[in-house]
């Protein structure tokens, strides 16, 4: 088991390619904007200038070894949960924080190419979330919904994605008895009721103004 807590209010989608994850923070997103509520929506790869390049890799623009992508997400997270404005920081500000993809990700994504011990203890500092929520879409599924999708990145081929779904589930195992919560959600259900799922477990409070 990892030496990590979770952290009050911080909580992640995660999933593989295609199972609606970025569909489920734009409505966390839209919802919170209409209710006025403190929920600050962020991703993984972010927009910095390390995500950026991380973006390039999965794009198929830049090509880099496992290895070296393993560290570039560490670097673009430790600027995402410790840097200016990071996800530590809005959490000190009593705010909620929903994160589309974390070091869950990084786990089942790098350990294709590395031991996923090697990839936990790159992710050993970060914090865990309050609540992961899986969204638990077959991988027949999301390759139908990738159908859409202009290019195919790095990692969207059925191959690949089964290795990953496998993945995912090592990387859940080693963070038994963490005291987080691992929320699987059927992702072939309809986005609203996912949502719903999802937002009744957030719980978010208004701020009281004095």
């Amino acid at each position: 088991m990892q030496k990590q807590y979770p952290v009050p209010n911080f909580f992640v989608l995660e999933g593989l390619d295609g199972a609606g994850t970025t569909t489920q923070l734009q409505l966390i997103a839209r919802r919170a904007a209409e209710e006025q509520l403190p929920v600050s929506c962020t991703f993984e790869p972010t927009d910095n200038p390390v995500g950026r390049l991380i973006r390039q890799v999965l794009g198929k623009n830049i090509a880099l070894s496992g290895a070296t992508l393993s560290y570039l997400f560490a670097a673009d997270r430790h600027e995402h949960v410790f840097g200016i404005s990071g996800i530590m920081e809005i959490l000190q500000q009593s705010s909620t924080v929903v994160c589309d993809r974390y070091l869950f990700s990084s786990l089942a994504y790098q350990s294709l190419s590395a031991d996923i011990r090697h990839i936990a203890e790159l992710n050993r500092e970060f914090p865990l979330p309050e609540t992961v929520f899986f969204l638990d879409t077959p991988v027949l599924v999301c390759e139908s919904r990738r159908k859409n999708r202009v290019n195919e990145e790095l990692f969207e081929n059925q191959s690949v994605q089964e290795k990953v779904a496998a993945g995912y589930r090592q990387a859940f195992d080693l963070f038994a008895g963490s005291g987080m919560e691992i929320l699987t959600i059927d992702g072939t259900l309809p986005p609203e009721k996912i949502h719903e799922k999802i937002w009744k477990r957030i719980g978010v409070m208004p701020i009281v103004k004095e």
